[in-house]
């Protein structure tokens, strides 16, 4: 488990420390299926009891976080998911997603996912599981998407400048997450080169073995902008067992066609307004 980044003197003139830690504590805790004890809170953090205490008693205020009565470990509450759910639904996205989504999922039975670009990072926010087609808000929401060996991640890196998404991977770093990872940073960039080509991305057995999948960017237009901005990817993933390379590829059309649709209906932005929030 990784421990909360060191927060350098240049930093702190920009940024809050105890905003990062609370938020660092949110995070972990997301992960943690049991929650976690104050001393592996106290360890992560790095810093003394006093601080800690008082970061998970904000927490705790604030209805973010509860501490079990059983274990004594605290755990992080639906709060933080619910503001989420609160900004998607105001967009209409999820009502809007959900139709595409599922249309998709019935006309290839596999499993569908909706991940978002929020900033230098690509999350997962929603998924259709075709056998009991229901909807769902992704678990792994939380969990970021290695850039070089999901389908998800590939789709978006390939419609940024080539100099960016060099510098996202290489940021990002290159883990082998299975014999067929791609980790050798001319290979990934050529990659990327047939990606945005051909308009989809493929990871077959890359990212986890006995997996394939096929990604497509949702492409719109700000209104302060002529080139097309990736606000998302949406992929289909199937089993290689059923699915080899080349149907997964059979694929790919239907997964444009539904990104193309999304983008559609994608609530617009200017690129003035996501810099300020930024």
């Amino acid at each position: 488990m990784s421990k909360i980044p060191e927060i350098h003197e240049e930093k702190q003139t920009e940024t809050i420390a105890g905003v990062e830690r609370a938020l660092f504590i949110i995070e972990r805790l997301a992960d943690s299926r049991e929650g976690l004890s104050f001393t592996e809170i106290l360890n992560l953090l790095g810093v003394n009891k006093s601080i800690a205490f008082k970061l998970l008693n904000t927490l705790i205020a604030t209805q973010y976080v509860f501490k079990d009565e059983h274990s004594g470990n605290y755990c992080l509450t639906y709060r933080i998911s619910n503001v989420g759910m609160r900004k998607m639904s105001r967009s209409r996205l999820l009502n809007q997603s959900q139709v595409i989504l599922r249309e998709l999922a019935d006309q290839t039975g596999e499993f569908i996912r909706l991940a978002v670009v929020e900033q230098d990072a690509i999350t997962w926010v929603m998924s259709i599981l075709t056998k009991k087609r229901i909807l769902q808000i992704d678990p792994n929401y939380s969990t970021e998407i290695t850039f070089h060996t999901h389908a998800a991640g590939k789709a978006w890196l390939a419609t940024l400048d080539p100099a960016d998404a060099r510098r996202l991977i290489l940021a990002r770093g290159l883990p082998r997450m299975t014999p067929h990872s791609l980790v050798d940073i001319k290979k990934i960039m050529a990659d990327l080169r047939l990606t945005a080509e051909r308009g989809y991305a493929i990871s077959y057995e890359e990212h986890g073995l006995g997996v394939g999948a096929v990604g497509a960017p949702i492409l719109i237009r700000p209104f302060d902008q002529d080139e097309p901005l990736c606000v998302g990817v949406i992929t289909l993933a199937a089993p290689v067992a059923h699915m080899d390379r080349p149907a997964l590829e059979q694929c790919a059309p239907k997964v444009i066609a539904a990104a193309e649709k999304l983008a559609a209906v994608w609530p617009q932005v200017r690129v003035g307004e996501l810099h300020e929030e930024a």
